[in-house]
């Protein structure tokens, strides 16, 4: 009887320790929550991710997770405070600045078609990027598609 007091005992010792780790973890060195627990902030409020030296600015070499979030959220934070033009072979899609999403014809399609499968799947974010910083809509005709190759 006394061996299975002392094992209840362990174990509701072993959860609090760990629940205690888990609150000690989540801290910050300053103390506050992490970043997601926060007030959500605007993209132009947003602190610049650091880099292994703690310094802060746009372009980190190194595009490896931090492994805090379940899902890496540094290339979006990187995306959306991108403000240069970056281009995909893909000059001749300016013809289309303005054009709204309903407006393209079939050999329209057919020209997004042609540089959205000849890119590398990780590049289809930025590229997504690109066509809004450059004012170009994506045709409605491919978004179903472009979903499908982001899997969301």
């Amino acid at each position: 009887m006394n061996i299975a007091i002392y094992s209840i005992i362990f174990l509701v010792a072993l959860v609090l320790l760990s629940y205690v780790g888990q609150l000690v973890r989540r801290k910050n060195g300053d103390g506050k929550l992490p970043q997601e627990q926060q007030a959500p902030q605007s993209a132009e409020t947003l602190p610049l991710p650091a880099n292994e030296h703690g310094n802060a600015h746009e372009e980190d070499d190194d595009d490896e997770c931090c492994g805090e979030h379940e899902v890496c959220e540094k290339g979006k934070i990187k995306r959306a405070l991108r403000t240069d033009i970056e281009y995909f072979d893909d000059e001749e899609l300016d013809t289309y600045r303005g054009t709204p999403s309903d407006e393209y014809s079939d050999e329209d399609v057919e020209e997004f078609r042609e540089v959205l499968y000849t890119m590398d799947p990780k590049e289809i974010d930025d590229w997504l990027k690109s066509l809004e910083l450059r004012e170009v809509a994506l045709p409605d005709a491919l978004k179903d598609e472009v979903f499908m190759l982001l899997g969301r």
